[in-house]
């Protein structure tokens, strides 16, 4: 078997909120000192080290839980398999992926796919406060809509979304019931990312303010 030694990183910074594609070497470990992946915003979004190449251990500071993750991997995770996610050990949502040029390609394009081509469609690149957090915070969205976990208790399962340029308002088209969900700050997206699902109140009135609400797991 052929094994690669060279993949790119696509890692969001849990500073800044950017994200960036980074070559990465296998021969960048070859000394004893840990490799220090930092961002152009200057904060150092992930720290690689292996002692034997059998073992390898990334450090990332977290963007969903603020938490430093000390994540293993072995050589066949991270060299051999074309795509690795890099996930939160908490909420097992992704942060990352190291993988080859094809695969990473691949589901970088796809997660755009989803919710950024409503955005470019509509116009909005200046509209929105905070546009990379607004299209992380759709996307989460998007995805508890797929897994049908987004709802309101009153029965109704189909939840019409207004999009303002610092927020998002859910409203049930039933009862009327209304949820806010904040969209302007890394903090509001670390808060809504910490949801797997969204239960909105039979005609009541509820919201993920991060500096007020957190919301029910």
């Amino acid at each position: 078997m052929i094994i690669s030694t060279q993949k790119k990183l696509a890692l969001r910074c849990p500073l800044c909120g950017k994200l960036e594609i980074t070559s990465l070497s296998l021969f960048q470990l070859s000394g004893r000192s840990p490799l220090h992946l930092t961002c152009n915003c200057g904060f150092n979004k992930l720290t690689f080290s292996t002692k034997n190449f059998k073992e390898f251990y990334l450090q990332i500071p977290c963007l969903i839980c603020d938490e430093v993750h000390l994540l293993k991997f072995n050589r066949h995770d991270l060299w051999e398999k074309p795509l690795t996610v890099l996930r939160c050990i908490d909420t097992g949502q992704e942060l990352g992926y190291l993988g080859v040029d094809t695969a990473l390609e691949k589901v970088l394009s796809r997660k755009q796919h989803d919710l950024e081509s409503i955005i470019n469609n509509f116009g909005f690149d200046d509209y929105f406060s905070n546009p990379s957090v607004m299209f992380e915070v759709l996307n989460h969205l998007h995805k508890i809509a797929e897994d049908n976990k987004l709802f309101c208790l009153c029965g109704n399962n189909h939840i019409e979304i207004d999009v303002f340029p610092e927020k998002l308002e859910l409203h049930c088209p039933v009862c009327q019931s209304l949820h806010i969900v904040y969209a302007e700050t890394l903090e509001d997206l670390r808060v809504v990312k910490q949801a797997n699902m969204i239960a909105m109140i039979e005609k009541g009135f509820t919201s993920f303010d991060s500096s007020k609400v957190h919301p029910n797991l």
